[in-house]
Parts: structure tokens; sequence; C-alpha cells
């Protein structure tokens, strides 16, 4: 009997990470999935990344606490740091080397289980925003990551992105196509209890479900 490939899903717990898994499913992979808990993230999101990852009977489900990484909002930047003047342009949620950091771990976790791939739910919008969810980016991290391990000499380590070309409603509707749990997912960024509605993930993700004529399973406060 042929063993399963293995891969490795980064899970957010949102629409873009849940589809990948589901895109991996399809494929029929031994399914691993690992979460980043950073700080002030809710509780919520962890949650659904658990839910999520039962739901879809992985192998294994990582949560990895980084509670010393914050986003750009809830940081402070001494006078010497080249992120203080340039508030305006970077977006709130930004983490610095964030997808340095994750893949990073991701890859110690797939050399020692022996998966080969690395998927990641980075969508065409988040290129625009993060300088590390670039094609460039993601190249040079996977010939990195295949020159600093042992694990390479017996195959070569992938980094996937499978949505880079999608846009959020091309995830919904794929998600859709997919039958996933939509229901467990969570986008909201200001609350945990019930969705808000009025952030930037809530409303592009209310608009995309306006764009195909279907309701969000979610319930919203506004």
């Amino acid at each position: 009997m042929n063993q399963k490939e293995k891969v490795i899903v980064l899970l957010s717990g949102g629409l873009d990470s849940t589809v990948c898994l589901w895109l991996m499913k399809e494929k029929d992979f031994e399914l691993y999935t690992i979460t980043f808990n950073y700080f002030k993230r809710f509780k919520k999101e962890i949650q659904s990344c658990l839910q999520i990852a039962t739901f879809a009977q992985v192998k294994e489900h990582k949560t990895i606490d980084l509670s010393f990484l914050s986003e750009f909002e809830d940081e402070k930047y001494p006078d010497s740091s080249p992120l203080l003047n340039t508030k305006k342009l970077i977006p709130p949620n930004y983490i610095s080397s964030r997808n340095l950091i994750y893949y990073s771990i991701a890859a110690w976790w797939a050399e020692k289980i022996g998966a080969s791939k690395i998927i990641g739910g980075h969508n065409k919008d988040d290129i625009i925003y993060f300088p590390d969810t670039t094609t460039e980016f993601f190249s040079l991290l996977t010939k990195s990551i295949n020159l600093g391990n042992y694990g390479s000499s017996s195959h070569k380590y992938q980094i996937i992105i499978p949505l880079h070309n999608y846009t959020k409603l091309n995830v919904l509707e794929e998600a859709i196509r997919l039958d996933l749990p939509i229901n467990l997912t969570w986008s909201c960024q200001r609350r945990e209890d019930i969705a808000c509605g009025i952030c930037y993930s809530c409303k592009s993700r209310l608009e995309s479900f306006r764009q195909i004529g279907k309701t969000d399973p979610l319930v919203y406060a506004f």
C-alpha cells in the first residue's frame, strides 16, 4: 500500500486557509495543520482552527505560541526604527517578518515528519499590502529551506500558495464548490463573540457573498 504524501497547511481560521486545506484534502494528501497564536489573537480564531482541523480529519494539528509577536498597531517602536515614520503606509495588522517566522517553523515540522509541501493561504489582495507574500519572496524562502535542511537530501521541500491569483470572490466561489464548513470559519478583526460586520475583513467577506447572491452563515452585529 502506497503511503500518502504529507502536507502541512498553515491554518488561520479564515476562508483562505480553509479553502487551501480542502484543496489538499481533495487531492488526498495526508493532512497536517499548524496555527500561530500571536499577541492579542482572538481565542475564537484559535478555536475555529481546531474545529476546522477536526472536521477535516487532519492527522495532527499544532498551535504554536508566538505571544511575543504583535501586529503593527499593537507595537511600540523606538525612534531608531525605520517603521516609525511610515505608519500611514503600513496596514495595522502587519507583523514584521511574519511569514519568514511562520514558514521557518512549518519547515522545522515538515523535516521532522517527512512532509514535502507547505501550503499557505495568501490571496491576490495580500500581495498588494504585504511584502512577504509575493512569489519572489516564497521562491527565495523555498530555496533557503532546501539549502538549510538535511531532509532536502531525500526530497525537496515546496512552499505552495494555491490562491495567489484568487480574489476574495474567487476564494468564496471555491469554498462553495468544495462544500467546506463555512460556518466554522472566522474573519472578523474586531470581535470574537459575534462578527462585527464593519471591519475590513467582514466587509470584504460580506461583499463577496453579496456578489454571488448567497447569505453568509455567520451572524453579524451590523
